[in-house]
């Protein structure tokens, strides 16, 4: 059974940390979102990141495949963001 990479975290450095696996992805998620906040100078305020918004596609925090590169099992992001919302 593959443990399916789902994607990388955007950051400034690409360490093995912020690469995302499905069996790890609530704890990374959870991990990552303690103390994040998202700042918008011109618009003057500021949001507190949630794990689910990491794996939303319209925010463009993560990189996220549809596809497991390493088994080629599609992904079913409906489960997956159940349970990242538990």
């Amino acid at each position: 059974m593959c443990n399916c990479w789902l994607g990388f975290l955007n950051a400034y450095e690409q360490t093995d940390a912020n690469y995302l696996y499905l069996d790890s992805i609530a704890e990374t998620l959870e991990r990552e979102s303690e103390g994040s906040v998202r700042i918008h100078a011109v618009a003057e305020w500021f949001e507190i990141l949630k794990p689910r918004d990491y794996i939303d596609r319209r925010r463009g925090l993560a990189t996220l495949f549809n596809y497991c590169p390493l088994c080629g099992k599609k992904i079913n992001w409906r489960k997956i963001r159940k349970e990242v919302e538990k």
